[in-house]
């Protein structure tokens, strides 16, 4: 019994930059696109007995026209060549209100194609195995109550289960997301021959036969440095079908790349400038998404520095994150600070300061500062 374990494509996600594709859409959207159809493409030569994908194949729960033809596009290609797939809704295509419907219905429509997406355990039985399908549920308690009814079936060969949340007790498989679903890892030693994961963004083994099997392009600068793509599975030899028979196959996706780190503690504006400038010109960076630290600059010299002309390095980039970190205060009152400072610097101080609850703070910081710094922001702002 050979599958595939697919997971987090979101399609329609437009992150980074509005920079757009030469046809005219928002490149990274047309990036995602691009990678999650390559991995389709793979599958299909891959032949396997069925594809199961763990949630969230979309990025918003109303994608555009453009993106729900290309989603019906892309999962008709495995419908037409007799490969199933059992897809079920993540966190983040589950409407939050029942009257608002699900665009995955529309899969209803098509043959081999297997939506779960309705609040509701379900079990579908493929080829000897059973695969036993838990979407996102808009209430936690639903979705806890609807893990109590999973039951092993005796009467197939394999059974399979299929999951989008976070482990409990592993903070890593966190995404900071207010919706987001717990699972309790007691659920995965009840007999299953695998358990296919999704929501973390990374391929990652959890226990002996429980994976994520990770986006297929990368959503966030945190991703940096992971491969993407997809799980094939071998579940016919028994004995060694998790040290031998897990195989992950990397899509192609834009590079992402980080410099190395420039510590500016006693440099002045134009040493700072240099540093970034001899960073960025020994890399190569045309069309690639960038990370570049900045640490320990002086207050003074921060407030001093040329932003459009650091502006001009980057232009070559795809996208580049340029983080510029201001010295800590060391011993000196609240008042013996600047009071106005840059607006990245005034977020990230008052992200700090705030309490909040229910959410990963760190999270919300990274995503402020993802926006604050893009080349537009910063030219309006000098």
């Amino acid at each position: 019994m050979r599958f595939v374990h697919i997971s987090d494509s979101h399609l329609g996600a437009q992150t980074f930059t509005r920079k757009l594709s030469p046809s005219g859409i928002n490149q990274r959207e047309e990036d995602i696109c691009n990678s999650f159809s390559c991995a389709i493409d793979k599958i299909i030569e891959l032949k396997p007995d069925f594809v199961l994908h763990s949630g969230d194949l979309f990025h918003s729960v109303r994608p555009t026209n453009r993106i729900v033809h290309f989603g019906i596009q892309q999962l008709l290609k495995l419908s037409k060549t007799d490969i199933p797939l059992v897809i079920i809704s993540g966190n983040h295509d589950t409407p939050k209100q029942t009257g608002v419907g699900s665009v995955f219905r529309l899969f209803t429509l098509f043959d081999g194609i297997y939506p779960v997406y309705q609040d509701k355990y379900e079990k579908i039985t493929i080829k000897n195995s059973a695969i036993h399908a838990i979407p996102h549920c808009v209430k936690k308690e639903s979705f806890q109550e609807e893990l109590e009814k999973i039951k092993i079936d005796s009467a197939v060969k394999h059974n399979i289960l299929m999951l989008h949340g976070v482990v409990a007790g592993i903070p890593e498989f966190s995404r900071g997301e207010l919706s987001e679903q717990e699972i309790s890892s007691s659920y995965f030693k009840k007999g299953f021959d695998y358990v296919a994961l999704g929501h973390y963004h990374r391929f990652c083994q959890v226990e002996e036969n429980v994976y994520y099997s990770g986006s297929t392009e990368r959503l966030s600068i945190s991703e940096l440095g992971e491969e993407k793509g997809f799980i094939q599975v071998n579940l016919e030899n028994k004995e060694t079908r998790m040290s031998q028979e897990i195989k992950f196959h990397q899509v192609p996706t834009r590079e992402m790349i980080e410099l190395t780190a420039v510590d500016a503690a006693s440099s002045d504006q134009d040493d700072i400038y240099k540093r970034i400038e001899q960073r960025i010109s020994s890399n190569d960076i045309k069309e690639k998404i960038v990370r570049l630290k900045v640490k320990n600059i002086d207050p003074s010299v921060y407030n001093s520095l040329n932003f459009r002309k650091i502006a001009e390095l980057k232009k070559e980039a795809f996208y580049f994150d340029l983080k510029l970190e201001r010295k800590e205060y060391e011993g000196k009152a609240l008042s013996e600070k600047p009071s106005i400072g840059k607006l990245n610097r005034e977020f990230e101080e008052y992200v700090k300061s705030i309490v909040i609850e229910g959410l990963d703070k760190n999270k919300i910081l990274e995503m402020g500062l993802e926006y604050l710094f893009k080349e537009e922001v910063v030219g309006d702002r000098e």
